[in-house]
C-alpha cells in the first residue's frame, strides 16, 4: 500500500478499540520519519529499542515487553526489527511472532518495522490485518564495521558510539557503512543478517585510511603502536603527509639517520616504518636492511651484518664500508649487537679483518685476535692498507717517524709492526742481539739533559709522559697534523737503567725556567700504569693481544687534544711532552726464561739489577749507574714477569725518548707542485721537480711514491719558499705522487706528477 492508505489505516487503528499491535513495514528512513511526523501529536509515546540498553550491551527484549504491557494510551515502537537483524532470523522471526500473537488492553502499539516483509508474511490470513505494508523504494542497509574505543574514529564514514545504536541508525542514518565503536567482536553476532565486519587492529584501519599500509605486515609493531600511528595518520590523511611532518621529505630518510641516537623509542618505529614504505635510495646500507628487517632491532641487526654481504675485494667495498660505519655510530653501536656481528664475522675466516671497525671495543680486541692468528697470511703492506681504512689510530701508530738514522727507522718500524701483529721475527731478534752488543744508541741519540737545557721555556707547559718512547711519533706527528699542531722531534737517549727514578733531572730544568708543569712535576703517568699493571684485559695472563695499545693511543690523543685547546685559547705559546724513559711490549711476549742468575736479584722484571763484585757482567748488558742492564731481551732472576710491557733495560724501545715542542700556527700552510709533469734522462739522472711554498718553511724533505717505488729526498732552497727535489734514481716513465714534510711534519699531501723520458712519444693506433 501507498503511505498514505497507511496512515489512513493506522489513524483507524488508533481510534479503534481494538488493542492488538499493529506491524507498519517501511523500505526506507524518509518514509519511517513520516509515519513519526504524523503521529507525533499529543500524548502518543515513541520508543527505541536502544532504549531498552545499558551503554554498549544489546537491548532486553523482555524489559520492552514488560514495559508494554504496564503502558497506557498511544505507543510506537521503532528499532525492533533492526535490533533483531543483529541476532539473525531465527530470532528475529521469534519475536514478531511472539508480539503478534500478543494483545494488551491498556494501549494501542505500532511496531515499525523495517524492510521485513519476508519476515512478515504469514499463512494465516487473519493477520492481514494487522501488518501494512508499505509500497516505496527500498534504501540499501549500510555494512557494520567494528572497532575498538582505543581506535580512533574514521573520517571517511558515519560513526556511532556503541552496539545499542546500531537499531536507531539503521533506521535513519543513509550511508553506505556505518562505524560502530564497540567492546563487541563480530563472533558474538554469528547469525548477524547485516554485513558485518570488524577492524579490531589499528593496522587495518590504516590499511583502509592509506593503501600504502598494504605494503607493510602488521607484525612489525605492537597493537599500541599502530594506534598511536593511526591517531596521526588519521589527522595527516596519509603516511606521507605523517613523515614528512618528522622526518622531512620521504625521499631522503637516509638524512634523519643522523638523529637516530635521540629518537625516543616511538621515533626509532616510526623512522623504521617509513623506510619500509619509502626506503632510502640514496643509502645502500639502509635500504638493503631494512629490506630483511621485521623489527627495529632486526634493522639494527641488519644494519650490522649488511657488509657480510659485500666481497672484501669488491671496487665500492670500502665505500659500502665506511657508510656503513657512519651509519652505526648514529645508531649507538648496541652492545648485544656488536657482540653478535663479532660471533657472525668470524665465518669470513683471514678476511674477517676486513669488515671490523674500531668503533667499539669488541672489534677493536676481535681485530688483534685476527691479526694474531692471520697476519701471516698476508703481506705487511696489505695489512697497513687494511688498516688505514679499519683501525686508522692503529696506521697512524705505524707510520714511520723519518729519524736522521737507517737504523733506527728500520728498527722501530719493524718493533710496531711485530708490536701490532703480536709476533716478534727472528731476524728481528737477531738485530736485538747485535744491539745489544754494539749498543749503537750511544753514538746515534744525544743524552736527553744535552737537549733540555737549550729548549726555550719561556710560557711553556710541560707534559712529563712517563713511558712514552719513541714508538710513537708516527701517530703523535699524524695526531698534530689533523689537529693542525706543529710538532719539532728531538730524539734523545734516557739515563741508564730505563726507570723513571734516574731520568727525572728535566722536572727541575723545566720548573727553575718558569715552566709550568701539568699536572704537576709527577707527570702524566696513565701510560706507565698500564704497562706495569694493566687495565680490564690488558694483562699478558689475561690475554696475551696487545689490548694495551688502542688505550695508549688514546690517552696520548687526549693529551694532545688538551694541548691543542691550550695553545689556540692562548693558556701557553708551546707545549713540550717529554718521556722519562720507553718501555718494550716485546721484551714481554718473547717469553725468555730466567737467564742471568746473580748474587743480587733482578730489578724491574729482571731488565736490571744492582752490580755485585761476584759476577761479571753478561755481554748483553752495560753497566751503569750501578746496574747491570740488559740490552736484549733476558731476564735476570729474582724478579716476577711483567704483565704488559717492561722497562729498565737497554734496548732500543726503552732506551729511545723523545722531546716533542708543540706550536699552533693560525697560518695556512699551502704548497704547490710547479711541474706536474716531467722528463728526465736515465743516463743524465737528471729528473727534478720543483715545489713553491706560500709561507717559508724550514728543514723540508719529500717522499715520493710510484709503482713500486717509494724514495725520501732533501731539498735545495735558497729562500725557504721554493723547493727543488732532484730524484737521481727515478728509472721509469709513470704517475707518482708528493708528501711534503716540514720538521717531521706533514705539510702537503698527494701531490702529482707524470714522468716521461726524453724524446719519448706515445704511439697512438688510430
Amino acid at each position: 500500500m501507498k503511505i498514505e492508505e497507511c496512515i489512513k489505516r493506522i489513524d483507524r487503528y488508533l481510534r479503534s478499540t481494538d488493542t492488538q499491535p499493529r506491524f507498519v513495514n517501511v523500505q526506507n528512513a524518509s518514509d519511517l520519519d513520516r509515519i513519526k511526523q504524523h503521529f507525533h501529536v499529543g500524548n502518543n509515546a515513541f520508543i527505541q529499542m536502544e532504549d531498552y540498553a545499558k551503554k554498549d550491551e544489546n537491548p532486553s527484549v523482555d524489559s520492552l515487553l514488560n514495559d508494554l504491557r504496564n503502558r497506557q494510551g498511544i505507543v510506537f515502537l521503532a528499532g525492533f526489527t533492526s535490533h533483531l537483524r543483529l541476532l539473525g532470523e531465527v530470532e528475529l522471526r521469534k519475536q514478531l511472532s511472539q508480539l503478534i500473537h500478543s494483545t494488551t488492553t491498556t494501549c494501542h502499539i505500532v511496531i515499525l518495522c523495517y524492510q521485513c516483509e519476508k519476515q512478515l508474511v504469514t499463512s494465516d490470513i487473519r493477520l492481514d490485518r494487522i501488518i501494512y505494508m508499505v509500497d516505496g523504494e527500498k534504501t540499501p542497509i549500510p555494512k557494520l564495521v567494528f572497532f575498538p574505543p582505543e581506535m580512533p574514529s574514521p573520517t571517511n564514514g558515519s560513526m556511532i558510539d556503541g552496539v545499542h545504536h546500531v537499531s536507531t541508525a539503521i533506521e535513519t542514518v543513509t550511508v553506505d557503512v556505518l562505524y560502530v565503536r564497540t567492546r563487541k567482536r563480530k563472533s558474538a553476532y554469528p547469525l548477524s543478517l547485516y554485513h558485518l565486519t570488524e577492524q579490531n587492529s589499528a593496522f587495518e584501519v590504516l590499511c583502509k585510511i592509506d593503501p600504502a599500509t598494504n605494503q607493510l605486515s602488521a607484525a612489525f609493531g605492537t597493537d599500541d603502536q599502530w594506534a598511536a600511528a593511526l591517531r596521526e595518520v588519521t589527522k595527516c590523511t596519509s603516511w606521507t603527509a605523517y613523515f614528512t611532518r618528522i622526518f622531512g621529505i620521504c625521499s631522503n630518510l637516509e638524512l634523519a639517520a643522523s638523529n637516530w641516537h635521540i629518537f625516543d623509542d616511538s621515533k626509532k618505529w616510526l623512522y623504521f616504518i617509513a623506510l619500509k614504505l619509502y626506503g632510502a635510495p640514496n643509502s645502500w646500507c639502509l635500504n638493503t636492511s631494512v629490506k630483511e628487517a621485521k623489527s627495529v632491532v632486526g634493522l639494527v641487526r641488519c644494519l650490522f651484518r649488511s657488509i657480510l654481504t659485500v666481497e672484501w675485494n669488491d671496487t665500492d667495498f670500502w665505500s659500502k664500508y665506511r657508510e656503513r660505519k657512519v651509519l652505526l655510530r648514529s645508531f649507538g653501536n648496541p652492545a648485544a649487537e656488536v657482540l653478535d656481528y663479532c660471533t657472525m664475522v668470524k665465518s669470513k675466516d683471514k678476511y674477517a679483518i676486513y669488515y671490523l671497525t674500531d668503533s667499539t671495543l669488541a672489534e677493536r680486541a676481535l681485530i688483534f685476535e685476527n691479526l694474531d692468528i692471520f697476519a701471516l697470511e698476508f703481506e705487511k703492506d696489505e695489512i697497513v692498507s687494511i688498516l688505514k681504512n679499519v683501525y686508522p689510530d692503529i696506521y697512524a701508530y705505524l707510520l714511520p717517524f723519518r729519524f736522521k738514522s737507517e737504523l733506527l727507522i728500520d728498527y722501530f718500524q719493524t718493533y710496531k709492526y711485530e708490536k701490532v701483529i703480536n709476533k716478534i721475527f727472528p731476524e728481528f731478534e737477531a738485530l736485538v742481539e747485535e744491539q745489544a752488543e754494539k749498543r749503537e744508541f750511544n753514538l746515534l741519540l744525544p743524552s736527553r739533559t744535552e737537549k733540555t737545557e737549550a729548549i726555550d721555556k719561556t710560557d711553556t707547559h710541560l707534559y712529563f709522559m712517563d713511558a712514552m718512547g719513541v714508538e710513537y711519533l708516527g701517530f703523535i706527528m699524524e695526531k698534530c697534523r689533523q689537529r693542525g699542531l706543529l710538532a719539532f722531534v728531538t730524539v734523545c737517549r734516557c739515563e741508564l737503567p730505563s726507570i723513571t727514578s734516574c731520568n727525572k733531572e728535566f722536572i727541575e730544568v723545566f720548573e727553575s725556567a718558569g715552566a709550568t708543569l701539568v699536572p704537576d712535576k709527577n707527570g702524566i703517568k696513565s701510560l706507565d700504569d698500564i704497562k706495569h699493571h694493566g687495565q680490564d684485559d690488558f694483562d699478558y695472563r689475561v690475554s696475551p693481544l696487545p689490548l694495551h695499545l688502542a688505550r695508549e693511543l688514546e690517552i696520548i690523543d687526549e693529551v694532545l687534544a688538551k694541548i691543542q685547546t691550550k695553545l689556540i685559547t692562548g693558556k701557553c705559546s708551546k707545549a713540550v711532552m717529554i718521556s722519562d724513559h720507553g718501555a718494550s711490549r716485546l721484551s714481554v711476549i718473547s717469553n725468555r726464561e730466567n737467564k742471568w742468575e746473580m748474587a743480587t736479584k733482578g730489578k724491574h722484571s729482571g731488565r736490571c739489577c744492582p752490580k755485585n763484585e761476584i759476577n761479571e757482567c753478561p755481554t748483553c748488558a752495560t753497566e751503569e749507574n750501578g746496574y747491570w742492564v740488559l740490552a736484549n731481551y733476558d731476564r735476570f732472576r729474582g724478579s716476577r714477569k711483567a704483565n704488559v710491557e717492561v722497562h729498565g733495560g737497554a734496548t732500543l724501545e726503552e732506551v729511545a725518548v723523545p722531546i716533542i715542542e708543540i706550536t699552533y700556527s693560525a697560518v695556512e700552510i699551502e704548497v704547490q707542485l710547479r711541474t706536474p709533469s716531467i722528463e728526465f734522462s736515465t743516463m743524465k739522472k737528471n729528473a727534478l721537480i720543483r715545489l713553491f711554498s706560500k709561507s717559508k718553511l724550514g728543514h723540508i724533505t719529500v717522499s715520493v711514491s710510484g709503482k713500486d717505488y717509494k724514495k725520501d729526498y732533501d731539498v735545495e732552497t735558497s729562500d725557504g719558499q721554493t723547493f727543488i727535489v732532484k730524484l737521481p734514481d727515478l728509472r721509469k716513465i709513470g704517475d707518482y705522487t708528493v708528501d711534503v714534510y716540514s720538521n717531521n711534519n706533514k705539510v702537503a699531501s698527494n701531490l702529482k706528477f707524470t714522468a716521461n723520458k726524453e724524446g719519448f712519444k706515445e704511439n697512438k693506433i688510430l
